[in-house]
């Protein structure tokens, strides 16, 4: 899991292939991000808070844009 720079979200990585961000103040879930076909074993927030990066089992890493939930980049192989 990461926290938002700002404080105010965190991402996790879960056992179900997806990303999910969490008002941390209400501890609510808000948007899940889907597309890994394994385990989702890291996350890490860009500095401005702006992009969400996450590492799986499946040998990928995706880059996230954070405000939409949608998949910018996927580096394969890794």
């Amino acid at each position: 899991m990461a926290w938002s720079p700002d404080g105010s979200k965190i991402a996790s990585g879960s056992y179900v292939d997806s990303v999910k961000i969490w008002n941390a103040a209400a501890g609510a879930s808000i948007a899940t991000l889907t597309g890994h076909s394994d385990y989702v074993v890291s996350v890490a927030w860009s500095p401005d808070g702006s992009k969400i990066a996450s590492g799986s089992d499946d040998e990928s890493v995706k880059i996230w844009n954070a405000a939409a939930g949608t998949s910018i980049m996927t580096l394969t192989g890794h």
